[in-house]
């Protein structure tokens, strides 16, 4: 055995000669390093893990840390022997840190960490590059999305291994989409950098009650895009309808995807995405059109193309919240301008950095609402401009009914109460009385697809001609129904229903003697076992005289869900009032009825102007008949109170 000295001093090569004459080489560390050479030259290099080479009769033997593995699968003496404690097993060339002592353990009751130095990581992590930019995946930024993986976390019950994860990390998170993949947990962070680096920090040291420790990654991610099922769908609705104040009329949509009923769910609803909003929209439209207050903050809006829709529907919205989204300009505004919005909140929007002062900012959102007093929670001066005194005249208040012609109240509220006296009754073939040989009928309905206004639908979804959903016009046109003993057929295939009488509006625009045009709305229920849903229903008339009187010709039938003001208010007065006489009103409407057709028969008069006449008399036949005689003699009685003979 030989040494030498020099820069191996310290060292000692081992020189062994076998039998067959050959030499082996040996190389010994005194602190422990082992490292050999197959040429004898005394220069070597050692393994990143500390690991040992040993030649033997061309027989290859690798070590470890942890005892090293032959290559027949045989296993080397214990790590004990082979390295002696607290001695550091690395070199410089493989990213290690030399002869500089040994490395201190990462965390607490913990090995020594064996994946490199963070010299060797910076290099190999830190710079790699995408073109000419270099790429980091830095926890610590706290914008944008992690996709957060605990290897084998499948072994075992979510709640558990959240709850471990919660005791150790002290950074608040919400965890984004739970669940299993694999034989991984994975979730999503959003925003939550510090968050990042605190779960990543105690990998290895997240330990299950069994005694196994978990390994914990994340990447940098997209956020998660999941489309919402039916039963998610009726879930957004529940959480919208808790997150509604009737009272106030206010509904809070604020951070809505972090929402802790849908997080427990595992449902992903963020409003910037355009099927998400979309489904939020029409539950607004559907439920709450009289909303006066909504807060979208937080939600990182880029469009408000879907809420566009609110603004012919919500004409009671005044206050909108639309703080930290991200709005890009002005003109994402246009969306909803000329909404009567007084209360308007834009800040932490990218568009409020595009405008060089604050009086330029106002006029922006004033050109779009001017009616806004209250902007990013400041009062507004009061706009400068030209002073107009009020209009002296006012705008005519609304009438729950209208008639152009007097005299045609009577005879639509006579025609309406036989029409649904029997529309309500079990057998409605009699409605083909109602109308003329060549009449002409259609129905088109508005009904939410799903959740508890979609109840009992698909009765009227076969026939339903609204022309947003039938675009084929062969289809459209069959779905017009013709004739007299063809629309009685119809009606008395659809559900049976019980109207509220007291809740009719009856609009005539129309009355001529050869034409009346109604419109009637109101709201009935459809009879069902039980809760039976509350429906609203407009039918626009035209009718004509035929024989001694009226016959509809044309209708149109439209049904929808009822709002939640016409619900409030449904059936709650008697739909029948006793009349002073003591006879029942549809036993008086037929005594009405009677008597016009005989005064109109007498008269020579069209049934309206005869309905007319008798009105003003009081019902005393016989006046009405005195003062028509003296009228007519007189010529004071206008040629269209007669039928007219075709020219």
């Amino acid at each position: 055995m030989a040494t030498r000295g020099g820069r191996y001093s310290g060292k000692k090569i081992v020189i062994q000669s076998a039998a067959d004459g050959s030499r082996q080489y040996y190389e010994h560390d005194d602190r422990g390093m082992a490292r050999s050479s197959g040429s004898g030259s005394g220069s070597g290099s050692g393994s990143s893990r500390g690991n040992y080479r040993h030649y033997r009769s061309g027989n290859k033997f690798r070590g470890g840390a942890r005892g090293g593995r032959t290559w027949d699968g045989g296993w080397d003496e214990d790590r004990s022997s082979r390295f002696p404690e607290g001695h550091w097993r690395g070199s410089r060339r493989a990213g290690g840190r030399g002869g500089h002592g040994p490395r201190r353990a990462q965390y607490k009751d913990d090995d020594t960490e064996m994946a490199g130095s963070k010299e060797r990581n910076r290099r190999q992590d830190q710079y790699k590059r995408r073109g000419n930019r270099p790429y980091t995946n830095n926890p610590n930024n706290k914008m944008g999305w992690h996709k957060v993986l605990i290897r084998d976390g499948a072994n075992f019950d979510r709640q558990e291994v959240l709850d471990c994860i919660k005791s150790l990390v002290h950074e608040p998170f919400i965890p984004v989409l739970y669940e299993v993949d694999g034989r991984f947990l994975v979730f999503y962070l959003e925003d939550n950098g510090p968050a990042v680096q605190a779960i990543s920090e105690i990998s290895r040291r997240l330990t299950m009650p069994s005694g196994e420790r978990l390994n914990i990654f994340f990447n940098r991610s997209p956020p998660p895009v999941r489309p919402l099922t039916s039963s998610q769908r009726d879930k957004v609705m529940q959480v919208m309808s808790a997150r509604y104040s009737p009272e106030m009329k206010r509904l809070d949509l604020k951070n809505f995807h972090n929402d802790l009923t849908l997080v427990k769910e595992g449902i992903f609803c963020p409003l910037y995405r355009q099927p998400n909003m979309q489904i939020v929209v029409d539950i607004i439209l559907q439920n709450i059109p009289l909303v006066e207050e909504i807060d979208l903050a937080q939600n990182k809006i880029n469009s408000l193309n879907e809420l566009e829709r609110i603004v012919s529907t919500c004409s009671n919205l005044h206050r909108l919240n639309l703080k930290k989204n991200k709005l890009p300009s002005a003109d994402s505004l246009e969306k909803l301008a000329g909404m009567q919005i007084t209360d308007l909140t834009l800040e932490d929007n990218p568009l409020c950095d595009r405008f060089r002062d604050t009086e330029s900012y106002i006029s922006a959102v004033r050109k779009r609402f001017p009616k806004v007093m209250f902007l990013d929670g400041q009062e507004l001066p009061k706009p400068i401009g030209f002073e107009v005194d009020e209009e002296v005249t006012k705008i005519p208040s609304s009438l729950a009914t209208y008639f152009v012609v007097p005299g045609a109240q009577g005879l639509v509220t006579v025609f309406l109460q036989e029409y649904y006296k029997i529309f309500d009754s079990p057998d409605r073939q009699k409605l083909q009385e109602a109308y003329s040989e060549h009449a002409l009928f259609s129905l088109s309905c508005t009904f939410p697809e799903s959740g508890p206004g979609a109840r009992f639908t698909t009765l009227y979804n076969s026939d339903n001609r609204n022309l947003k959903k039938v675009s084929n016009n062969e289809r459209r046109h069959k779905l017009v129904i013709q004739g007299r003993s063809n629309i009685g057929k119809f009606l008395d295939t659809l559900p049976l229903t019980s109207h509220d009488l007291m809740s009719f509006k009856v609009d005539v625009p129309l009355a001529e003697a050869s034409l009346i045009v109604a419109v009637v709305s109101g709201v009935y229920s459809q009879v069902a076992d039980r809760n039976p849903p509350i429906r609203s229903f407009t039918r626009t008339l035209v009718i004509i005289p035929e024989g001694s009187g009226y016959c509809i010709t044309n209708e149109q039938l439209y049904l929808t869900n009822a709002t939640v003001d016409q619900i409030k208010k449904a059936f709650k007065e008697p739909a029948v009032k006793e009349p002073q006489s003591g006879v029942k009103l549809d036993e008086a409407a037929q005594q009405k009825e009677a008597m016009i057709s005989r005064f109109s028969e007498a008269s020579g008069m069209l049934p309206c102007y005869s309905l007319q006449c008798l009105e003003e008399n009081g019902w005393d036949f016989d006046k009405a008949a005195t003062v028509f005689t003296q009228l007519k003699a007189e010529n004071k009685i206008p040629p269209e109170y007669f039928p007219q003979n075709p020219s």
